[in-house]
């Protein structure tokens, strides 16, 4: 079984909602699902230059309003996403049990801004400290599939080989599996519990099917 140092917890996804589940809570619902299906893929590629700061906070919002809702103003989505973000509870209380010999980073992939309004109403440094977080929108990216695999385990100085990530994405998460940064797809906290028990992170006394081998037992 392999080692690691570092479980790196993605922000969007896993802590809470994704920023493009957020916008689109905010957004007036489309009669057509043809287009609403449109508006929800062009969200979630404006989001990821939001993650990569290639686009600000300001010209997300001026560009997502000119998807569907050109009467509402940037400031005013921008304000309704931020009031929007929750903590998971239950994912929280699972990062708090994971033992001190494990560092536990947070993946953030909101602007800076909003993070810092967002930790202070959640109380996220209660989780991570703050030399435990990485800013995707820091790390200069051209995309962020495959090039955030391999800029993640140099942000927190450790081989790519002792860390682990947490993400509710399971495409970007294969992906991560195929260039080598092992991953765990995030789907709901036990299941994550037991995922994270399996690779003797989680201390648990569960007696489980264990995943590949068709027999139980004892993680």
């Amino acid at each position: 079984m392999k080692i690691y140092d570092a479980v790196l917890f993605w922000l969007g996804g896993v802590l809470t909602d994704t920023v493009a589940d957020l916008t689109m809570a905010e957004l007036p619902a489309e009669a057509n699902s043809h287009q609403a299906l449109e508006i929800r893929q062009a969200v979630r590629r404006l989001a990821e230059e939001l993650a990569l700061g290639r686009v600000t906070a300001s010209e997300y919002c001026q560009r997502t309003i000119a998807l569907c809702e050109p009467g509402l103003e940037a400031s005013a989505l921008e304000h309704r996403i931020i009031e929007s973000v929750a903590l998971r509870r239950s994912v929280a209380e699972l990062v708090k049990r994971i033992p001190t010999r494990y560092e536990c980073w947070l993946v953030v992939d909101i602007p800076m801004e909003w993070y810092q309004e967002v930790s202070h109403r959640l109380k996220i440094h209660s989780l991570f400290s703050e030399d435990r977080m990485v800013f995707s929108s820091e790390m200069k990216l051209s995309r962020m599939v495959p090039e955030i695999f391999y800029h993640l385990p140099p942000n927190v100085s450790r081989p790519m080989d002792r860390c682990i990530t947490v993400d509710a994405l399971s495409a970007r998460a294969v992906e991560s599996m195929r260039h080598g940064l092992a991953s765990i797809i995030y789907v709901y906290p036990e299941r994550l519990k037991l995922e994270l028990a399996l690779q003797a992170i989680f201390p648990t006394e569960a007696d489980v099917m264990h995943p590949t081998s068709s027999e139980r037992v004892r993680i």
